[in-house]
């Protein structure tokens, strides 16, 4: 298999890991990293969250829970 083509800034040394076939880099370093084309950025904008917990809707039913715990303690 063939190794990461990354280099440390520090030591100068090469990657360690393997790298991912067609990439050259390993997956720390860049492979797989996003969608390069116009189409592609679309799609992820359009796609749902994967949980939705940081969603506005889950925010406002916490803060609304946290209310009412409050006042009935």
């Amino acid at each position: 298999m063939q190794r990461c083509k990354a280099k440390s800034k520090r030591s100068g040394e090469q990657c360690k890991n393997y790298a991912i076939k067609k990439w050259g880099v390993c997956r720390m370093h860049g492979a797989k990293g996003g969608p390069k084309t116009k189409e592609g950025i679309i799609k992820c904008k359009i796609m749902p969250f994967k949980h939705g917990l940081y969603s506005k809707e889950v925010q406002e039913e916490i803060r609304s829970l946290r209310r009412l715990t409050v006042i009935t303690t």
